[in-house]
């Protein structure tokens, strides 16, 4: 029986990665004269920014600066676009959290980012107050593709995986999903990049698709649930 719904959030509450694509360019560009293109960013892209600066600082050998150097100066160049652009929220998701709380259903953000960049903008869309709890994996040792945040969140809401749904944009939210054990939606949406989202049980591209019964029908489904 599905009781809980689990949310990542760049991406799928808020259209976020083109924003964070165009600080990391402006960062590595500004402090270490590297052009970052994008076939080597979106293999990043549902992981940690913390992860993806230290696989960075790796594969260009770059010695100026340390992953926790580049983050922060990331982190400030980020918070200057975001001030000027903010995050556009997806069309429709804002909507859908409010009718599956009203539903009865569980709720929690389960995001790679920080938690207070997770808390602004659920506050920034007006649904901070349905959702019964966050977890960031920045606070967990393993980032996604690893299940640990998807199995932490379930922890937090007192439910089994099998009681679980994901909503994800990203091949490694997917393959977290899949590795937690839970069943899970893939959001194509194509300021993600190509994702490899086949894991998925369902794809979709429009929260104005889906509602309470067909949430019910995948997670059944996977399960082999009547």
């Amino acid at each position: 029986m599905l009781k809980a719904i689990l949310f990542d959030m760049d991406g799928v509450l808020v259209d976020s990665e083109p924003i964070h694509f165009k600080s990391n360019c402006i960062t590595l560009e500004k402090y270490c004269n590297i052009t970052l293109e994008y076939e080597y960013y979106k293999q990043f892209i549902g992981s940690t920014i913390a992860y993806m600066w230290k696989r960075v600082v790796d594969d260009f050998h770059i010695v100026e600066y340390t992953a926790d150097d580049l983050l922060k100066l990331n982190d400030a160049v980020l918070q200057e676009l975001v001030e000027k652009d903010g995050y556009p929220p997806i069309p429709g998701a804002a909507e859908c959290v409010r009718e599956w709380k009203q539903a009865g259903y569980l709720l929690a953000v389960a995001s790679s980012s920080k938690r207070e960049k997770i808390l602004q903008n659920i506050k920034r869309l007006g649904i901070a107050d349905c959702f019964d709890r966050i977890v960031s994996g920045m606070e967990l040792e393993h980032p996604k593709p690893n299940p640990d945040i998807f199995l932490e969140a379930a922890k937090l809401l007192e439910v089994k995986p099998e009681e679980c749904l994901v909503i994800e944009d990203s091949g490694n939210g997917v393959k977290a999903a899949v590795s937690a054990g839970m069943a899970c939606l893939g959001f194509l949406n194509p300021n993600s990049g190509e994702q490899d989202l086949s894991g998925a049980d369902y794809l979709f591209e429009s929260f104005s698709s889906l509602d309470e019964s067909f949430l019910c029908m995948v997670h059944n489904h996977h399960f082999g649930e009547p």
